[in-house]
């Protein structure tokens, strides 16, 4: 059976990396980014010795009148606070906006993703002044905006427009009360498909009944997660196999302990291990995690398109993360250009997926994908 699905099978290839905290770049827009700045040349007035005379007599009357030249293009300052170098989200978000005509000095900062490091990361980012803040992740944009029912409102930012890209469930972290509109100084992108087209491209590709999954306790949208899938589960009849990752002393999740929860996963016989948009499991230790499942002969299915696409995961359904970027940057000028309240703009998902196959891991684990996936999806060799 088909998928009913729309995928999107294009990706944006070229990446920027992240520069260092004190580090920015000003980008103007150029005479490409404005296709529309000169008319076609059979619309133009023929350049004639009249008309050059009386442009000069124009240039001069004006310059007289107002006293001084036109005045510069306004150079925004965008704080891009991520806690992984900059990838295809970051330079979709920043190529739409320079095609949008906006000249930008983009500040990058890193976030070391410690809660304990919150408020540095915040006095750190108003040093710079920016006129809007882009927020990667759910767990940076918690260190900068805080939860909207937050009782002390002064240990966050609250008052600087932030544009929010990847964070998996706005509403279930408490970032927002609700996406439409957001109702506080915050907005953005999430890049999760929809869970039940998730379920049904992991039974596309092969029937399961039993669903591995690991929870972070350090990062609360795996929990969300799942809750999400449990409900799922009971729904649809299959059964959900859970791990918990344990505490180190600093209670800090313990990365060690993968392997062993993988394996502890494939011998309670999972079909397939569900590996979240956790920046632990899918970032920080994703090659950890696929090559453990792939030792425990566990195929995986992830949410985030990097793990598919730089490491071992097998497959996975998500939006494609330049169009992610350039739907933020949409946002970003909504605020900047049109002077949009961002308290009025809607967080929301994009409405288009891609589904990405690394042929090299499906080899590995004798595990080849069927034709109805192949002719829709991109397939790494």
């Amino acid at each position: 059976m088909l998928l009913r699905i729309r995928w999107q099978i294009r990706f944006e290839k070229k990446l920027i990396h992240a520069t260092t905290l004190t580090s920015s770049s000003v980008i103007r827009p150029t005479a490409t980014a404005h296709p529309t700045a000169h008319p076609p040349a059979e619309q133009r007035r023929p350049r004639g010795v009249t008309w050059a005379l009386a442009l000069g007599w124009m240039m001069m009357i004006g310059h007289i009148f107002t006293g001084h030249a036109t005045s510069p293009q306004k150079i925004y300052t965008i704080a891009m606070v991520l806690s992984r170098a900059e990838q295809n989200v970051e330079a979709g978000f920043r190529d739409y906006l320079v095609k949008r005509g906006l000249s930008v000095k983009f500040e990058s900062v890193h976030y070391s993703d410690r809660p304990e490091d919150g408020p540095a990361l915040i006095e750190a980012v108003r040093s710079l002044k920016p006129d809007l803040i882009y927020s990667w992740s759910t767990s940076t944009t918690l260190a900068l905006a805080g939860k909207y029912d937050a009782a002390d409102a002064t240990t966050h930012i609250r008052d600087l427009p932030i544009v929010f890209t990847e964070v998996t469930d706005p509403v279930g972290s408490g970032l927002l009360q609700q996406l439409a509109p957001p109702e506080r100084n915050l907005t953005g992108v999430s890049h999760v498909a929809p869970l039940a087209a998730q379920l049904k491209a992991i039974s596309s590709y092969r029937p399961f009944q039993r669903l591995g999954y690991i929870t972070n306790p350090t990062e609360s949208n795996t929990q969300s997660i799942a809750k999400a899938l449990q409900r799922a589960a009971t729904e649809t009849g299959f059964e959900l196999l859970e791990e918990t990752l344990p505490l180190n002393a600093n209670g800090e999740a313990d990365a060690n302990a993968l392997p062993e929860l993988i394996q502890r996963l494939a011998s309670r016989k999972a079909d397939f291990l569900y590996i979240a948009p956790s920046s632990f499991l899918a970032l920080t230790h994703r090659d950890l995690v696929t090559q453990a499942a792939i030792e425990a002969r566990v195929p995986t299915f992830c949410t985030t398109e990097s793990i598919v696409r730089q490491s071992h995961c097998m497959f996975g359904l998500f939006a494609n993360g330049a169009n992610v970027g350039r739907f933020a940057a949409y946002k970003a000028s909504q605020i900047l250009i049109d002077q949009t309240p961002v308290e009025t703009i809607p967080a929301e998902p994009l409405q288009r997926f891609s589904l990405l196959i690394n042929m090299q891991t499906a080899k590995k684990l004798e595990l080849y994908p069927p034709l109805v996936l192949l002719n829709v999806a991109e397939v790494i060799k």
